[in-house]
């Protein structure tokens, strides 16, 4: 596989470290990018922030990981939600064309349909998802490409991801609730950062890919699961019915790139 120059954007959150490792391990050069910490610090709300920093680095590939992603957050400022989740990643493919690789999100269905394949038609519920919806049509517009990811999981010392929420839950003795009418096809983060990194140079490839979890499952199984994994106790476990409207019920993803190994493989290095 040839090298490149990779521009991460969004790099300080959950996936960004993780996919700068494969990255580099694949033999690219990676320049991660963030607000607040990364190689290098940009507000990347600001039109010309966004070019400056193209124009300065000038990377042969861009992985754009920056969203607003806590559903009450972009329903409190939908203005901010649209500025990051749908703005931005048009304003790079508009630069990059299939050069970018836009991160999306699962949420971008309604739950009435699923499993979802990559082409299957875009009903969001939230504000999250509907500006991420938005996001991915601005991407497509200008020649760009988007990968859906789905729930996410694996070790984080912040507590971050399905599994990490639970562990420091459990660690701290405060009950979880876990949705029992939710289902999500989890994937572990390492596994995602994998698919993302075979997928980024590929310019010529799917303009709509998929990187679904193993199985179907819903957020109260996936803590059963890995609790009896890795024999966590399992008293603080609350089992609740999503009432949301905002949340759609079954966003198990399909299609796409196949997961490499088995959920319990992955519940393993959770």
């Amino acid at each position: 596989m040839a090298a490149f120059s990779v521009l991460v954007t969004g790099a300080s959150g959950f996936l960004g470290p993780w996919l700068a490792a494969a990255l580099r391990q694949a033999g690219h050069t990676v320049f991660g990018v963030a607000r607040t910490a990364g190689d290098v610090l940009v507000d990347l709300d600001s039109p010309t922030q966004v070019h400056a920093l193209l124009r300065a680095l000038r990377p042969d590939l861009v992985l754009n990981l920056v969203a607003l992603s806590r559903l009450g957050d972009c329903k409190a400022d939908p203005a901010r939600a649209r500025r990051v989740n749908a703005w931005l990643p048009g304003a790079l493919a508009e630069r990059l064309g299939s050069r970018l690789l836009h991160v999306s999100t699962d949420l971008v269905f309604d739950g009435g349909g699923a499993p979802y394949g990559p082409l299957a038609a875009q009903a969001p519920l939230s504000v999250y998802g509907a500006t991420k919806a938005e996001g991915e049509e601005q991407v497509l517009r200008h020649g760009g490409r988007v990968v859906r990811l789905p729930l996410l999981f694996g070790p984080d010392g912040q507590g971050r991801g399905a599994s990490g929420m639970i562990r420091q839950a459990l660690a701290a003795e405060r009950p979880v609730a876990l949705f029992t009418n939710e289902y999500r096809t989890p994937l572990h983060v390492a596994d995602a950062a994998a698919g993302l990194t075979a997928l980024l140079p590929d310019c010529d490839g799917p303009r709509i890919s998929h990187l679904p979890g193993p199985e179907r499952l819903s957020r109260w199984q996936f803590a059963q699961r890995l609790c009896a994994l890795h024999r966590l106790p399992t008293a603080l476990l609350r089992a609740v019915e999503c009432q949301d409207p905002d949340r759609p019920r079954d966003v198990s993803l399909s299609g796409g790139m196949p997961p490499s190994r088995s959920l319990a493989a992955m519940l393993a290095d959770a």
